[in-house]
């Protein structure tokens, strides 16, 4: 291992020399700098060392680039040689033994053609970004970063349309590709005839040969632009898509294209407007991107309301929000169970006369009556719902506390101390909770023991013997004696 060290240690130490001999690092800096990547490659050795380990490696390594260059720039030192390069050269050393072990993480990707971008390195980011497409073909920011590079540093639009190309050959179906290289397309357009006079082929389009099922583009401007769009629909045709082209479009001018794009719309029959409810419940703008596509869906959204709605979700409350479609599924709501229609009535879309109050104490199910309740004793007359919760859910501990912790800080002082004083009387069947915010005498102590005998009971008892009834203590733990013993254990502790 030492001597694997040492070898790839001695690689850097001429450039090293270089930077000394230029007074860019003392002779005790170089020194300091080979025991530091000595120390990183050693803890790199191990088999315990993890990705943080290499990162610290990096963050030494661009601390030693900013001081090169910061005592460059102070000491005026002009005249550039390869041995300046060599803190980059050793940066681009540890990125490929990350991403050779980390081959399939993207954002550590993203990080080396970040690096690579910065330093404009051409040769190493497309040396880069091709290793990175051959372990992550379809991931799109990779592809759109490679394009991104000919048009800003390298400034060729005619590599990135080959990159769009061979993205898209592998991607057709990818609306966000799709949507940039449109955009791409227009911005060429719009650069003016100096740049396009630049371009090879004379219709300002290279062919997409290797592309299936893409045909070739050969149609000149906006005949040209037009095809990508036929395109793109042909491969990915749906309302995102469709969308994205229009608002690009229209940021670009083409007006007439824009809506030409949505002349014929794909949701053309009730199975595909159903599939796009669908594929859409929790997208809020889906009735947006509906009104664009011109598409008339009361029908099949009625149906819809009929068979799925079963709460009043996200998705049915953007629903009941739409002015056009608001009075047939208020219509419809008649037909739902009466879970539904309290939830419409906390919306604000039903009135309590509209809702037969009668039926709620007959439901079966004592969560959902649970449910009905917590909603109502809000909306209407609280002792109504309570005097509900008290005939159904007075049995069902947990559910019926559910209901009084909504029910009790609706009252004031008075009516909560009435509540307590008839919650005194049901025992067993009062929640713990509540038998806590009265004031107990010490036999009252000891008979929650029996009502709720569980050892947070005990504890509460136990606290409060000794707070307010010293001399009682001794009978009191003399309970505790003859309870079970895992219980009896937790409570001494």
């Amino acid at each position: 291992m030492a001597d694997k060290i040492r070898y790839t240690l001695e690689k850097f130490i001429p450039d090293l020399l270089a930077l000394q001999k230029k007074q860019v690092f003392s002779k005790d800096e170089v020194k300091d700098i080979l025991h530091k990547r000595e120390e990183f490659e050693y803890m790199l050795q191990r088999r315990t060392h993890n990705l943080s380990n290499y990162m610290q490696l990096l963050d030494y390594e661009y601390g030693l680039e900013r001081l090169r260059r910061q005592r460059n720039k102070e000491r005026q030192i002009k005249k550039i040689t390869s041995r300046d390069y060599a803190i980059v050269k050793r940066i681009i050393y540890i990125w490929d033994r990350i991403m050779n072990k980390y081959r399939y993480n993207i954002d550590l990707w993203k990080q080396y053609l970040s690096f690579c971008y910065i330093i404009e390195s051409k040769k190493h980011f497309f040396k880069v970004i091709t290793k990175a497409l051959n372990f992550n073909p379809f991931n799109i920011d990779l592809w759109l970063a490679g394009a991104l590079f000919e048009l800003e540093k390298a400034h060729n639009p005619i590599k990135a349309r080959k990159i769009f190309y061979q993205a898209l050959r592998i991607n057709n179906k990818n609306v966000e590709l799709w949507t940039s290289y449109l955009d791409f397309e227009l911005n060429q357009l719009q650069i003016g005839q100096e740049q396009n006079q630049s371009i090879k082929n004379s219709d300002g389009f290279l062919p997409l040969n290797t592309v299936e099922p893409i045909i070739q583009i050969k149609s000149k401007q906006i005949d040209g632009i037009k095809q990508i769009i036929q395109l793109a629909l042909e491969n990915c045709d749906n309302s995102e898509l469709r969308i994205s082209f229009k608002k690009i479009l229209i940021n670009h001018n083409q007006n007439d294209l824009a809506e030409e794009v949505f002349q014929t719309s794909q949701l053309d029959n009730s199975e595909k407007i159903n599939q796009f409810l669908l594929e859409n419940l929790n997208d809020p703008l889906v009735f947006e991107k509906l009104k664009d596509l011109n598409v008339d869906y009361k029908k099949e959204l009625l149906q819809f309301f009929r068979d799925k709605a079963h709460s009043l979700d996200n998705f049915w409350q953007l629903a009941f929000s739409q002015p056009e479609i608001q009075p047939i599924l208020l219509e419809e709501s008649k037909n739902k169970p009466l879970k539904f229609k309290i939830q419409l009535l906390s919306q604000g879309h039903l009135q309590i006369d509209q809702i037969n109050l009668q039926e709620i104490p007959k439901q079966k199910n004592k969560k959902e009556l649970l449910e009905i309740l917590l909603l109502l004793v809000h909306l209407y007359n609280k002792e109504f719902s309570f005097d509900i919760a008290k005939q159904n859910l007075l049995g069902q501990t947990e559910l019926f506390q559910t209901f009084l912790d909504e029910y009790f800080p609706l009252l004031n002082n008075e009516e909560q101390q009435q509540l307590l004083n008839w919650l005194e009387k049901q025992k067993q069947f009062c929640p713990l909770k509540y038998h806590k915010l009265r004031k107990l005498d010490f036999v009252q102590l000891m008979k929650l023991t029996e009502y709720h005998p569980n050892i947070e009971t005990w504890k509460f008892v136990l606290e409060q013997t000794k707070q307010q009834f010293p001399q009682k203590i001794t009978q009191v733990m003399t309970s505790i004696q003859f309870l079970d013993p895992q219980m009896r254990i937790k409570l001494l502790k």
